[in-house]
């Protein structure tokens, strides 16, 4: 991610964020559903930006392409009012182990200033100064998590833990990520199915209909017909194709360098673009990145 800043400086970019590749942004609020409107109306003085997550909450367990199949979210604390949120937390929740499957801790954009650092994935700060932060009332990070059956076993085939309530830990943060992997590992896809069904996909349609009443689950059909249009006017193959076409093929006014020399280029800026700051780090007490973090739970309830 240092690269990423050293790259979004080059290109003159006036933000950066880190996004997986299992999120979209959603630019709620702003005119023309514009991200870059969005942003553009955030006050010059503001630093961070915090993008609440919102998670997929799919209603079959046969979803081969999320991003045009999902369009129904369980809304972040952030966005509902708390009694909303305790009230109906253990109808929401569904005897997992949190409200949200995954993380609930959102995303934050980031100026692209001097002495800019990354602080995980979830976070920024500044070499610096403590930078100044705000959260976003309407727009949210999308995070389209186990949204097809087979999550469940692309998650345990990159872990090498054993399929136990402690060895997990090593592998995994959250709750849902461990009960995941050990069904995974433990059961036979028929029971895979049942867990999968039970615990991700929301086939209960009084309470989808209760929840959504009550603000708690909500629609975005925005970026499905967004991917949607983009996918048949050939934007995506037409941009595969760009990408795989080799340096002779590209027009271009400066010099072509190979992968390895790029690489070397850009580590050889980040250290420079550090070197200034270095000295000041080793007398700074830096904290630790902030996590992927579960939503406020029940127990919470009496601090917020």
């Amino acid at each position: 991610m240092e690269m990423a800043i050293v790259m979004a400086r080059e290109a003159q970019m006036d933000w950066i964020i880190h996004l997986d590749t299992d999120e979209l942004l959603h630019p709620a609020g702003a005119r023309e559903y514009s991200l870059r409107r969005l942003l553009a109306d955030v006050d010059e003085s503001v630093d961070t930006v915090i993008f609440p997550n919102y998670e997929s909450a799919i209603e079959s367990d046969d979803i081969r392409d999320p991003f045009t199949e999902v369009s129904m979210f369980k809304k972040n604390y952030d966005h509902v009012a708390k009694e909303t949120y305790f009230g109906l937390y253990k109808e929401a929740t569904r005897g997992n182990p949190n409200y949200f499957l995954t993380y609930g801790n959102g995303k934050s954009a980031a100026r692209v200033q001097d002495h800019l650092r990354p602080n995980g994935a979830h976070r920024w700060n500044n070499y610096m100064k403590t930078p100044k932060e705000i959260k976003f009332e309407d727009a949210a990070v999308l995070h389209y998590t186990y949204t097809k059956f087979s999550d469940l076993t692309s998650r345990r085939d990159r872990c090498g833990c054993k399929p136990t309530k402690e060895d997990v830990k090593r592998c995994f943060m959250l709750e849902f990520d461990r009960a995941a992997f050990i069904i995974a590992s433990t059961a036979t896809e028929e029971e895979m199915r049942t867990w999968y069904k039970d615990r991700v996909v929301w086939t209960d349609k009084e309470l989808t209909l209760k929840l959504i009443r009550r603000g708690l689950l909500t629609r975005i059909y925005a970026p499905m017909i967004i991917i949607q249009g983009l996918r048949e006017s050939n934007v995506f193959s037409d941009a595969l194709a760009a990408v795989g076409k080799s340096p002779s093929d590209t027009p271009s006014a400066s010099v072509s360098l190979s992968p390895q020399q790029n690489n070397s280029t850009l580590q050889s800026r980040v250290g420079q673009s550090m070197d200034v700051t270095g000295r000041r780090l080793l007398t700074l007490q830096e904290e630790l990145a902030p996590p992927p973090l579960s939503p406020p739970s029940l127990e919470d309830e009496i601090f917020l």
